[in-house]
């Protein structure tokens, strides 16, 4: 859980499945993703992508680590600073928190479909 101190009466608290959920909302707009690990699952189904995301908060700031398996098309390196620039910008414009670290290790890919 992350506790936002506003200034305000009251704290504002963003729970760690909310963040995960964004972050994965941001994966999934990337069509060149075609799978998270986690551990030994591979995530095919979009909409489980944030459970295979591995979040790490460290005073307030956040460092995020995925495990993707790309289309092989676009040069990997590209895909991954997307990546990392879409997790970076989504989470810190609907948060409100730092991002720190957006870490991404090519898991895998599969050949672009003829």
């Amino acid at each position: 859980m992350n506790n936002l101190n506003n200034g305000y009466r009251g704290n504002i608290t963003i729970s760690n499945r909310a963040i995960l959920k964004i972050a994965g909302k941001a994966i999934q707009e990337a069509e060149e993703v075609k799978a998270l690990m986690e551990g030994k699952t591979k995530r095919k189904n979009r909409d489980d992508f944030y459970k295979a995301i591995d979040l790490q908060i460290n005073g307030g700031e956040l460092a995020v680590h995925i495990f993707p398996v790309f289309v092989l098309g676009t040069p990997l390196h590209q895909l991954a600073q997307l990546l990392q620039q879409k997790i970076k910008s989504s989470l810190e414009i609907l948060t409100g928190l730092k991002v720190s670290q957006v870490n991404v290790t090519v898991v895998g890919i599969i050949p672009e479909p003829i």
